[in-house]
C-alpha cells in the first residue's frame, strides 16, 4: 500500500448517499439492512444492485481468508474478464474502493452520469489493476470528495483504523465479493437482483460466526 492515506468513511446511509451526490451519480442510493432476517429482508427494494459490509478486526479476517484465497489461487479462479477490480494502495480508503467496486461493476445497468466518478471509471478501465488505485489517489476531485464525506460523518476520525469495507455484486448471475485487500474478486454462487442481500447475507453471517463478532453493519445499494 502506498503512504496516501485518506480519512475514514462511515458506514451509514447519510455519509455514503452524499458522497454518491457529490461524484455525481445520482441513480442509485444506500439504504441500511437492519438484519438478514426473512422478516426484514422484505423491506429492501428490488432490484438490490450490491452490498456493502463493513466489519471489525480485519486483520483476524485477513487470517480466515487467506487459505480460502489459497484455494481459490491453486483451482485457476481470477477476475472474470471485463470486471472492474483496483489493488487498493491508498490508508483507509477501503469504504471508497468497495463504493466503487459496487458502482463500477453496475456500469451498463445504471446511469453514473457524468461527474467525478463517471470521469475516473472511463480513466482508470484500460489501466492495469495495480495501476487504478494511485489513478484514484492522483484524482483531486475524488479524494477531495472522499475527504468531506469522511469529515462530515458523526464520528471522530482516526488514522488506526480496524474496520473494513467489502463489496457484494451481481455479476452474470454470479454473486462476488470484492475485497480491495485480496487478490481478485471471490466467486459465492448464483444470485439475482431479487435475491442479491440474502445471499450476500449468508456469505456475511458465515463470516460473523468465524470472527465471533456481531459489530457488522451492511447497506444494500438500490436504485434512487
Amino acid at each position: 500500500m502506498s503512504k496516501v492515506t485518506w480519512k475514514a468513511l462511515e458506514s451509514n446511509p447519510e455519509s455514503i448517499n452524499e458522497y454518491l451526490k457529490k461524484i455525481g451519480v445520482n441513480s442509485v442510493e444506500t439504504m441500511d439492512v437492519y438484519s438478514f432476517d426473512e422478516e426484514m429482508l422484505n423491506f429492501i427494494p428490488k432490484p438490490q444492485l450490491g452490498m456493502i459490509l463493513c466489519f471489525p478486526d480485519f486483520t483476524k479476517v485477513m487470517a480466515i481468508m487467506q487459505p480460502v484465497y489459497e484455494k481459490l489461487k491453486e483451482q485457476n479462479v481470477e477476475t472474470p474478464e471485463g470486471m472492474f477490480f483496483m489493488d487498493q494502495r491508498i490508508g483507509n480508503a477501503c469504504g471508497t474502493f468497495a463504493l466503487f467496486h459496487a458502482l463500477a461493476n453496475l456500469d451498463g445497468k445504471i446511469n453514473l452520469g457524468d461527474g467525478p466518478f463517471a470521469k475516473f471509471l472511463a480513466g482508470a478501465r484500460p489501466l492495469k489493476v495495480e495501476e487504478r488505485s494511485d489513478f484514484l489517489a492522483s484524482y483531486t476531485d475524488l479524494a477531495e470528495a472522499h475527504d468531506a464525506a469522511a469529515v462530515a460523518g458523526e464520528t471522530q476520525n482516526s488514522d488506526d483504523v480496524e474496520n473494513h469495507f467489502i463489496a457484494f455484486v451481481n455479476w452474470k448471475g454470479q454473486l462476488y465479493e470484492i475485497d480491495s485487500r485480496a487478490p481478485f474478486p471471490r466467486p459465492l454462487g448464483p444470485t439475482s437482483d431479487d435475491t442479491l442481500v440474502r445471499d450476500a447475507g449468508a456469505s456475511a453471517q458465515e463470516l460473523m460466526s468465524k470472527l465471533d463478532n456481531i459489530s457488522f453493519s451492511a447497506l444494500a445499494i438500490v436504485p434512487k
